[in-house]
């Protein structure tokens, strides 16, 4: 079998960073989106300082899937209220209000995916 698309590759050091909207103390970069024409879903690597996290929001047209990296934080999704480590994952339906605390003196760091992607405008506050 052939295939006539080469290999994407991305540098953390080179990626843009932003603040995602509804988050304190989150520095996020994209890795990778639509725009890369691998698919319709997006990918973000988060760094949340210790005290931030992200205020109760939820997405409407995106599922969540988080990877955490290192550190520490508790997720609450709907009925779920869970402590997260090192390599836990944690799955957020779209719609699903949701909030994310760092735990702890150590940075959190998380590998996100959106599917499907995640659009400006798709993060909107909540209460939970």
């Amino acid at each position: 079998m052939a295939y006539d698309r080469a290999a994407i590759v991305r540098r953390f050091a080179e990626l843009d960073r932003y603040q995602p909207p509804h988050h304190v103390g989150t520095t996020n970069r994209r890795i990778f989106g639509p725009e890369d024409g691998i698919g319709d879903f997006s990918m973000v690597r988060g760094t949340l300082r210790p005290g931030g996290g992200a205020d109760p929001h939820y997405h409407e047209h995106s599922d969540q899937l988080i990877f955490v990296m290192s550190g520490r934080c508790r997720v609450r999704a709907g009925a779920s209220d869970a402590v997260l480590v090192g390599n836990d994952t944690a799955f957020l339906p779209r719609l699903v209000p949701h909030v994310v605390d760092v735990l702890g003196d150590e940075p959190l760091e998380l590998s996100i995916a959106y599917l499907p992607a995640l659009r400006p405008g798709d993060t909107n506050p909540a209460r939970v």
